[in-house]
């Protein structure tokens, strides 16, 4: 978030900020020095460097976790040392076209049955039914005394 905000100021938008949101950012100490932003340390989270370090990290460590945690990156062929040149590339793509295209739309409907939310496409989403206020407090006031029964009991 803060990256993007980053790109929008230094595009020349006027956006309120304040430095000390940004990675990089260092506070002045207790003797009165003064802060300091390193715009180094925030491209490399930019350009996921601590995204890098940690696929090196879990590939040295963990590898089938690194394979778990990283399998797409690892079905488009990205290794630990592609990460940059793949945030590079995606970057240069935004610039040679910054409109960008919207998504086609999935032509899918849903229905409520009960507490389940069925799609056209076959899918089920269960979700909760909203209760009123005065079901809510029913319901705490039968956990309070359920609690209060099972403390008298010991």
């Amino acid at each position: 978030m803060w990256g993007a905000l980053k790109g929008a100021v230094d595009g020349g938008l006027h956006v309120p900020h304040k430095a000390k949101n940004f990675p990089g950012f260092k506070a002045a100490d207790e003797k009165g020095g003064e802060s300091e932003y390193d715009a180094e340390a925030h491209k490399e989270k930019i350009f996921g460097g601590h995204v890098k370090e940690y696929m090196e990290m879990l590939q040295e460590e963990d590898p089938t976790k690194y394979e778990a945690h990283f399998a797409k990156y690892l079905a488009a062929g990205i290794e630990p040392d592609k990460v940059e040149d793949m945030y590079t590339e995606a970057h240069e793509k935004i610039r040679e076209d910054p409109t960008g295209e919207p998504a086609e739309k999935k032509d899918i409907t849903y229905e409520k049955d009960g507490d389940t939310m069925k799609a056209s496409d076959g899918t089920e989403h269960a979700r909760s039914q909203k209760i009123t206020l005065e079901k809510r407090r029913e319901k705490v006031a039968a956990k309070i005394a359920a609690a209060q029964a099972k403390m008298m009991e010991d």
